[in-house]
C-alpha cells in the first residue's frame, strides 16, 4: 500500500488540535469576559455609527461657526483683546471638551437603561461565564473608544479651522477629552446601573446636572468673570478642570504644576469612585 503523500487531508487530520473541553472553554470565556461584552456593544453600535461621525464633524463645524467666528468677531471687538487670544482660540478647546461630556452623559443613561431594562442585553451574558463585573467593564471599554473618536474628529476640525494655535501641545486635548468624558461618565453609569424605572430622571440630569456644567464651568467666559459664590459651581465641576488643562495646552494658559496635578487627580478620582459604585452596582443588579 502506498504511504500517503505529504500534505494529505489524512496526514492533516492528525495533525488538528484536541478540542477543548466544557471547562476550558468555560475558562476560556471567562477570560476574556470584558472583550466579549465589547464586541456586543461594537455589533449594537453599529447601528448608529453613521449618526456618531456625522455628528462628529458637523457639530464642531456649526459650533465653531456660531460661536468662534460669529460670536468670537462681537466679543473681541467688545473685549478689545481682553482674553489674551481670540474668542475662536479661547472657546475651541471648551467646545471639544463639552461635546465629550455630552457623548458621555447618553451612553450612560439610556444605553445602561437598554442593558438592564429595555433590551435586557445584559442578562445573555450573565448566564455564561462572564462575570458582571466584566460586562461593566466590555461597555466602559466601548464608550471609551467612542469618547476617543469623537475627540479625534473634533479636534481635527478645530485643526483645520486653525483653532488650536499650538498643535503638538494641542494634541493632549484629545486626552484631556477622553478623561473628562470618563469622569464624568463613569459616575453617571455608577447611578443609571441602580434606576429601575424611567421616571424622568435622565431628563433632569440633563437640565440640572449637565446643562450647569456647561454654563459654569468658564467654557464660554472665564470663570472668574462670575460672583465668588458662584464660582464653587465650577470648581466642582470636572469639565472646568478639563477645560483649564484644554487651554493650557493649546493656548498656552499659564497654570501651574500645582494645579495640573488638582485637575488630573481630581478627574482620576471621580473616575476610580464611578468604576468601583459601578462595578458593585452591576454585581447587584445582575446576580442580586
Amino acid at each position: 500500500m502506498v504511504a500517503p503523500p505529504e500534505g494529505d487531508a489524512t496526514q492533516r487530520l492528525t495533525s488538528l488540535r484536541v478540542p477543548m473541553t466544557h471547562d476550558e472553554m468555560a475558562a476560556a470565556v471567562a477570560s476574556r469576559g470584558s472583550v466579549f461584552t465589547l464586541e456586543m456593544w461594537l455589533v449594537q453600535a453599529k447601528s448608529y455609527a453613521g449618526s456618531i461621525l456625522g455628528v462628529g464633524v458637523l457639530s464642531p463645524l456649526l459650533y465653531l461657526m456660531a460661536m468662534g467666528v460669529g460670536l468670537g468677531v462681537v466679543v473681541d471687538k467688545a473685549s478689545g483683546g481682553g482674553l489674551g487670544v481670540p474668542y475662536l482660540h479661547f472657546v475651541a478647546p471648551a467646545l471639544l471638551l463639552t461635546t465629550a461630556m455630552q457623548a458621555a452623559t447618553e451612553e450612560n443613561t439610556f444605553t445602561i437603561m437598554g442593558g438592564f431594562k429595555w433590551r435586557e442585553t445584559y442578562y445573555a451574558p450573565q448566564v455564561t461565564p462572564i462575570e458582571p463585573e466584566q460586562i461593566a467593564g466590555g461597555h466602559v471599554l466601548g464608550v471609551t473608544l467612542r469618547y476617543l473618536v469623537t475627540c479625534i474628529i473634533y479636534w481635527a476640525v478645530l485643526a483645520v479651522f486653525g483653532a488650536i494655535p499650538h498643535l503638538l501641545t494641542g494634541l493632549l486635548l484629545i486626552p484631556i477629552g477622553v478623561l473628562c468624558a470618563s469622569a464624568v461618565g463613569l459616575p453617571i453609569m455608577a447611578w443609571s446601573s441602580t434606576i429601575t424605572q424611567d421616571k424622568g430622571q435622565f431628563a433632569l440630569l440633563g437640565r440640572f446636572v449637565i446643562m450647569p456644567m456647561m454654563l459654569f464651568a468658564g467654557t464660554y467666559f472665564p470663570l472668574e468673570t462670575l460672583p465668588i459664590y458662584l464660582r464653587p459651581l465650577g470648581w466642582v465641576s470636572p469639565l472646568w478642570h478639563a477645560v483649564e488643562l484644554g487651554r493650557a495646552v493649546t493656548i498656552g494658559a499659564p497654570t501651574t504644576a500645582m494645579m495640573v496635578v488638582v485637575h488630573l487627580g481630581y478627574m482620576s478620582a471621580l473616575c476610580v469612585i464611578g468604576w468601583v459604585l459601578a462595578r458593585r452596582h452591576y454585581r447587584r443588579r445582575l446576580v442580586g
